[in-house]
């Protein structure tokens, strides 16, 4: 038996969210074991790289093992915009903010890469046959569970900022194909934290970006787009 429904095979699934699981449990578990770990920057910037392999691991063992495929990629529809998207706002804030806020922001996306390359790159591709809402729901509760330290959120904030990322993000990877631009909405949210938007130049060039990021994607055409177009 293949376990699939509408094209939905759930053991690709269940595959992929036992290998984040348990990514995640470890990482845990070593933060615990080691608290210094947040007192080094590099420790901690690889701890954090390390919590988010276990979506795009999972996602590329379920998808080699049952053959799976997703149509979103790093580029999606457009090379220069996927690419545009992630350099645009580290040169900002490497500007604003010098090399370290620049590096930081890179971090983040590369982060956030590692994230959507499992929850949207595959999960959400392999749910795309349900109807927005399911699917929506159905990420947001895995996506929530897969975090394990519920005990120091606040749970019901924490749950709704996880189901508006989910269709706000989902929205961003049905449209564009892009998983860049996913990274890039995560990982701006991680790293806009610990009070950088009551900086008032930090908030205006956040600001900025999000609006740069919905022109060139969503009211600039991609050259061969407007050939076919032409073509038509």
């Amino acid at each position: 038996m293949r376990f699939v429904y509408k094209d939905i095979h759930f053991g690709a699934i269940a595959t992929f969210y036992i290998i984040a699981l348990l990514v995640r449990l470890i990482t845990i578990l070593v933060f615990n074991k080691f608290p210094s770990i947040e007192t080094n920057y590099a420790l901690q910037v690889s701890a954090s790289l390390a919590t988010g392999l276990g979506p795009a691991i999972g996602a590329l063992v379920a998808m080699l093992i049952f053959k799976r495929r997703t149509e979103y990629t790093l580029i999606g529809k457009s090379a220069w915009k996927s690419i545009a998207t992630i350099v645009i706002p580290c040169i900002v804030f490497g500007i604003i903010g010098g090399w370290d806020l620049g590096v930081t922001c890179l971090f983040a996306f590369a982060y956030g890469l590692l994230e959507e390359y499992g929850w949207r790159g595959f999960l959400q591709y392999e749910l795309r046959e349900l109807p927005v809402w399911q699917y929506v729901l159905i990420i947001t509760m895995m996506w929530f569970l897969w975090h394990l330290d519920l005990s120091y959120r606040s749970i019901l904030p924490f749950f709704l900022l996880l189901l508006f990322a989910s269709w706000g993000i989902g929205k961003v990877a049905t449209d564009t194909h892009s998983l860049l631009f996913c990274a890039a909405f995560h990982g701006i949210v991680n790293f806009s934290k610990h009070g950088l938007l009551l900086n008032t130049t930090f908030l205006i060039a956040f600001i900025c970006i999000i609006i740069f990021w919905f022109l060139i994607w969503y009211f600039i055409n991609s050259p061969k787009y407007s050939k076919i177009k032409l073509s038509k």
